[in-house]
């Protein structure tokens, strides 16, 4: 199988172009935003191009990404044409939406988006949907399926942005569907409570389609257990002796595939799994140009006490560690992660900055939060370019790898400062 190529130099600027007259949750997100009435108005209008094929639904707080990605791996080993959605792109729109080799064929996207902008001005010409309302995540959706529409694929595979009941991918009807590990995030919109958060996870189950789960904390079994006898649905939860984190999620990537495709066997699935990698998911960059005494550097889009403690857990057992730049949203329980990070004692250096333009981040708290748990000498600034230098300047010069952490948006950042973007 052909790898994965999600960091390829292909971008859409015409699409990206288009979408910026929509209101964009991940810069700016309001609790209004999330309504499906408007993904019904988009889909029925275009013929409902999420039934075109099978599809498997993945949601989640933690390694949804990587569930996603699994599964549209063993499906492209088979020889299956997969279309795969996924969220946020750290540097290419087609991250977001590609086939299971990488990018579609340019026509494809440009075709795709023709389509959505001659049928959306249609829509709010004639008042069906009203352009003020319509979110930015919603036209990439409605778009990614009238891509994989246009592509003919055999099968597609979505990854929920953000919770999951009222998530714009959540019209479609899977044949299965994967549940990452249910942390407490976004609580701001999902709720405060583990409880309250796997309700809105929950809100993905449709009726008779498997769900398979990673481990969960009974809190969150519990929701599970009572939306899915709603649903006359089975939840099946990977054991947890199945390995690490990315050794359970792809387990259930490859439950869920075994659930559609019984013909595909294990073997296969097993040799599709070696290859796959995610950007921003444990990533390691050997050479950097303009650093060559930097032994390498480590990127990971962890940003919650859990994961954050998952990624220390593997770097203790690689032997991973060095100068961290850290950067974090706002909303994030910013004291227990830090705390985390310094008990880990794998970190000599800290430095803090926000997570790049549009994430609102709160850098006082932050520095109190690292200061608190037992650093001292933490570089802090907004300037985020320049802190990203400072640090690389500093590790270049110590012999030290440098570790990035906290946001996707932060490593995104770190890739344009030292050329890879």
């Amino acid at each position: 199988m052909k790898k994965l190529d999600m960091n390829s130099d292909f971008d859409l600027p015409e699409v990206e172009e288009w979408l910026k007259d929509y209101r964009n949750f991940e810069k700016r997100p309001e609790a209004s935003m999330l309504n499906l009435e408007r993904m019904e108005v988009l889909v029925e209008y275009f013929g409902h191009p999420e039934r075109f094929c099978p599809c498997f639904h993945v949601a989640g707080s933690k390694g949804k990404g990587t569930i996603a990605t699994s599964v549209a791996a063993i499906l492209t080993e088979a020889g299956k044409t997969v279309g795969i959605y996924t969220s946020p792109h750290i540097l290419h729109f087609t991250e977001r939406v590609r086939s299971g080799d990488g990018p579609f064929e340019q026509k494809i996207y440009h075709d795709a988006l023709e389509e959505l902008k001659a049928g959306m001005n249609e829509l709010i010409q004639s008042g069906a949907l009203d352009k003020s309302l319509v979110t930015w995540y919603e036209a990439v959706t409605i778009y990614a399926m009238l891509v994989f529409r246009r592509a003919g694929v055999d099968y597609a595979v979505y990854e929920v942005g953000m919770g999951g009941r009222l998530d714009a991918t959540n019209v479609i009807l899977p044949e299965a569907i994967g549940m990452g590990l249910i942390e407490l995030e976004h609580t701001e919109f999902l709720g405060d409570t583990i409880k309250k958060i796997a309700f809105e996870k929950a809100g993905v189950f449709k009726k008779k389609v498997p769900i398979t789960s990673v481990p969960q904390v009974i809190e969150a079994r519990t929701v599970f257990a009572k939306k899915a006898c709603e649903k006359h649905a089975k939840v099946e939860y990977v054991p947890a002796s199945t390995g690490n984190y990315l050794e359970i999620d792809q387990e259930v990537a490859r439950r869920m595939v075994k659930k559609v495709c019984p013909d595909i066997s294990d073997e296969l699935a097993k040799k599709a799994l070696l290859s796959v990698s995610l950007p921003g998911r444990y990533e390691k960059v050997l050479d950097i140009d303009g650093f060559s005494k930097i032994p390498y550097l480590l990127m990971d889009g962890a940003h919650t006490e859990q994961s954050i403690a998952e990624v220390i857990k593997r770097m203790k057992v690689e032997g991973d560690g060095g100068i961290l730049i850290f950067a974090c949203a706002k909303d994030k329980r910013v004291e227990l992660i830090a705390k985390e990070i310094f008990d880990s004692g794998l970190f000599s250096r800290v430095y803090l900055t926000r997570p790049g333009e549009w994430k609102e981040a709160d850098l006082p708290r932050a520095e109190k939060a690292f200061s608190g748990a037992g650093y001292e000498g933490i570089t802090a600034r907004k300037d985020y370019v320049q802190v990203i230098k400072d640090a690389f300047e500093f590790a270049d010069e110590n012999k030290r790898p440098v570790v990035v952490l906290g946001s996707f948006y932060i490593l995104a950042e770190v890739k344009k400062v030292i050329g890879q973007g």
